[in-house]
């Protein structure tokens, strides 16, 4: 920030500067959720199949991972104003080319470069908020930051979902692009050029290359895993060759002069620790961002739009805890919030494995509103922490780090969750429908597992049976999935419990001189 701007009301920072950092993540957490309602109708007019079509989805969440750390060490090795222009002008271009996008393939093509865009984009926010703000308002600062992207992802849904009540999904895209021009002529106009924080540093590409391989192999082998087969080569390759390229990864560091991962960072315990837990919780709501909304279409009925606005009790304290997580950062400390938000989460997960599916939409609603307050004193503490704990030429880093840890397990995570449910839910199906004396063939029954009751395919199955049998098959998919949704809830507990006894473990004291 300028000299002037450092003596803002906030920290280093004027309001407008924080409005700023608190659009352009806006931009960046709408394009995340909002394109999760648009696969149906990408897939009728360009086309194509669901298997395909996901990938509009799938390819804008890898090369986000992927190039998360990057982005953070060229903003800490560059003018960090300069690489967030860079960053914002790939993803308006490829918004244009998404929405202009005349096949299927063209437009996983921009979503890639959209992908890459958020990555240079957010972790150079991250570290604008917390170089430029003083110790006892960074937390604040920060939480607005956060507030920004989740407030993006509560609203992203419900441009998606009216973009598609319109009929026209392309609109979601024109938003995105009018949201990224606006941001980044705010950037332009009311950030000032950061100098390079480590220029003296080489950026380490080998390094780069590998850890980058290694997330695309891992996070690829996780999408494709339930479509190929766990136990296909293919996927087991994908695997292997992930895990190889972690383990050389740290042969190739000791190479270079420079590392990505600075040793001094890594060795820290408290560092690690605190790492870890800006990822133990995030499946449980990675899952219920996947499965609420389905499970208030396919067990309620719900249309797309409906569901929109029925994840409306998550998103929005997601939103609103993240700037009382910042608020309450400096005062209370981090591990406080951090045993709070886990509480939350952990109770949360119990409530989706309790509450019975009866209870309708109030069966989830508790889950919502636990891990919605408890998530971002979980997510938005951690990360604050990580960033605030090194020095400003390793704050890119750390938050591409943190972030990039985040969406990497919370992938994970989503992965067994759905495992554990069409593992569990096929045979359930079968055994209820032998039991009702429906014979399905194998298409059929894929069709109903895959949509929900008010789908076209779905409608186009049921209306080969008589209604009495197509309403027993309504009753026997909507059962299923709850009992599956359940039952995939297990696990994610787990991963919060785990974080709690992680939390016992820090010495919050050790966290401010990591990187000395």
């Amino acid at each position: 920030m300028s000299s002037q701007e450092q003596s803002g009301p906030v920290g280093g920072h004027t309001v407008l500067g924080i409005a700023t950092l608190m659009i352009t993540a806006f931009t960046i957490g709408t394009d995340f959720t909002g394109a999760l309602l648009l696969v149906p109708a990408i897939e009728a007019d360009l086309s194509a199949d669901i298997t395909t079509t996901q990938w509009v989805l799938n390819i804008y969440a890898l090369t986000f991972a992927m190039f998360m750390v990057t982005g953070g060490r060229l903003g800490d090795t560059r003018d960090r104003r300069s690489v967030l222009l860079i960053g914002l002008a790939l993803f308006v271009l490829a918004s244009i080319g998404c929405l202009l996008a005349p096949d299927i393939y063209f437009l996983i093509a921009a979503r890639a470069v959209q992908g890459f865009g958020a990555a240079l984009v957010w972790p150079s926010i991250i570290a604008f908020g917390a170089t430029n703000a003083t110790e006892d308002q960074r937390g604040l600062v920060m939480g607005l930051i956060l507030a920004g992207v989740t407030s993006g992802n509560v609203i992203g849904p419900l441009i998606g979902g009216v973009a598609s009540d319109f009929g026209d999904w392309r609109l979601f895209f024109l938003v995105n692009a009018v949201l990224g021009g606006i941001a980044a002529l705010l950037v332009f106009r009311l950030l000032s050029s950061q100098p390079p924080q480590a220029e003296n540093e080489k950026v380490d590409f080998a390094g780069i290359a590998v850890m980058s391989s290694a997330i695309l192999a891992l996070l690829f082998a996780l999408d494709v895993g339930a479509d190929w087969g766990w136990g296909s080569i293919a996927v087991i390759g994908l695997l292997c060759a992930s895990v190889f390229l972690f383990l050389i990864f740290p042969l190739v560091e000791r190479r270079v002069a420079d590392p990505l991962l600075p040793p001094q960072m890594m060795r820290n315990r408290e560092f690690v620790l605190t790492l870890w837990l800006n990822a133990l919780m995030v499946p449980a709501f990675f899952v219920a961002f996947l499965y609420f909304p389905q499970f208030m279409q396919k067990t309620l009925g719900w249309s797309v739009l409906t569901a929109s606005f029925g994840m409306i009790p998550l998103m929005l304290p997601l939103a609103v805890g993240s700037i009382v997580a910042g608020n309450f950062y400096q005062p209370f400390g981090p591990k406080r919030l951090l045993f709070a938000g886990y509480i939350l989460v952990a109770l949360g997960c119990a409530t989706v494995i309790i509450l019975p599916a009866s209870w309708g939409y109030y069966a989830i609603l508790p889950a919502m509103l636990l891990i919605g307050f408890g998530a971002p004193l979980g997510v938005g503490t951690s990360g604050t922490a990580v960033v605030s704990a090194v020095k400003a030429s390793r704050a890119g880093l750390a938050g591409g780090l943190s972030f990039m840890l985040h969406l990497a397990y919370g992938a994970i995570g989503v992965a067994v969750a759905t495992a554990i449910m069409y593992g569990s839910g096929t045979g359930r199906i079968q055994a209820a429908l032998k039991q009702a004396g429906i014979s399905l063939p194998a298409a059929d029954l894929s069709a109903l597992s895959g949509g929900s009751t008010s789908t076209a395919a779905v409608a186009d199955v049921l209306s080969r049976y008589s209604p009495q049998d197509a309403e027993k098959i309504r009753s026997i998919l909507s059962d299923s999935f709850a009992a599956g949704m359940s039952l995939a809830y297990w696990p994610v507990l787990l991963s919060a419990v785990v974080g709690l006894f992680v939390i016992a473990a820090i010495d919050e004291s050790k966290l401010h001189a990591i990187d000395e």
